[in-house]
């Protein structure tokens, strides 16, 4: 009975995640973020803790993982990080203590399946977990993506603080749109570099992006419009984030969320709030004119969402 439960709850997860892709390619939104969301959508993290624990004790032989230590919670000693992937679409991360020679796992997330796991310092005393992820929908969704989430340790367990595509490719049927026949897709390769200055991590990106067309989905492809993005990210202890820059909102302005193909108000930011900008979020306005352009923003409260770009002014030299 469980297994004929699991199976019914992987095809309504596949049938929803299906309906949303439609609808997001039907608007011509094409967004490598939500694709993530949607694949790991409905997981439940306590199936995996058992793997985990496993692995932790050396109990799970012959299962290739991931494995780092480092300082990451606020407990003395260092914490085990485990990461293994289980499937084809999902991955699993896991932090143990080890106090008087026992495995305590402290925390557990779903991922998807893992490339990379390891310890990288934020600043003197306080580390973070790195880990790279692969998404391969091209069954269907046709995405095949790479990752770079960071975590650390805030309040009860780890909080994303940083993320950023690695690598991308992407693909529609012109017809989804009806703009004729053929194919189109974005291709997007990533350099990543990871450095210090004054003590804190710091991270450059530089993105080269193409939106290309073919006859068909493999096609030859003739290249449409081409940009490099280059991107630093720099480790603010103050807003708990690897942070761009700092802005402040010049008018009343709703913090959005992203919500399938739309974006939907979470609650308004007065006029003069000073938030942080964790990412550019422009890529569906360069690929088709008119679209809105975004910052996606961290409040001083917490809150993490979008914010039309000609309603905050980015500060300059205020991180």
């Amino acid at each position: 009975m469980d297994n004929r439960r699991r199976w019914l709850r992987a095809l309504i997860i596949l049938a929803l995640a299906a309906v949303v892709f439609w609808q997001r390619v039907a608007d011509g939104e094409v967004n490598v973020y939500e694709a993530r969301a949607l694949a790991v959508m409905g997981r439940n993290t306590g199936e995996g803790r058992e793997i985990l624990q496993e692995l932790a004790e050396g109990r799970k032989i012959g299962i290739y993982h991931l494995q780092a230590e480092g300082d990451i919670a606020p407990a003395a000693g260092t914490e085990k990080i485990i990461g293994v992937t289980v499937s084809k679409d999902r991955g699993l991360l896991g932090v143990f203590s080890n106090p008087e020679g026992r495995q305590v796992m402290l925390a557990c997330l779903d991922t998807l399946p893992l490339q990379e796991v390891k310890v990288v310092q934020l600043e003197t005393g306080r580390n973070a977990v790195l880990i790279r992820e692969l998404l391969d929908e091209r069954f269907g969704s046709y995405f095949l993506s790479s990752f770079y989430v960071l975590y650390s340790w805030q309040g009860e367990g780890l909080q994303e603080i940083w993320r950023k595509v690695a690598g991308n490719e992407e693909r529609w049927n012109k017809k989804w749109l009806d703009q004729g026949e053929g194919w189109q897709g974005v291709s997007e390769q990533v350099t990543t570099n990871f450095t210090r200055e004054e003590g804190r991590l710091i991270i450059k990106t530089i993105s080269s992006q193409t939106l290309w067309s073919a006859p068909e989905a493999t096609g030859p492809r003739t290249n449409i419009q081409s940009r490099t993005v280059t991107h630093t990210y720099r480790w603010e202890p103050a807003w708990g984030a690897m942070v761009m820059a700092v802005g402040r909102v010049n008018k009343v302005t709703p913090l959005k969320e992203r919500v399938g193909n739309k974006y939907v108000d979470l609650l308004n930011l007065p006029a003069g709030e000073e938030v942080a900008v964790l990412e550019d979020e422009d890529l569906l306005s360069w690929l088709k004119a008119g679209e809105p352009s975004y910052w996606r923003v961290k409040t001083r409260g917490g809150q993490v969402g979008y914010i039309l770009k000609p309603h905050l002014d980015v500060l300059p030299g205020r991180v």
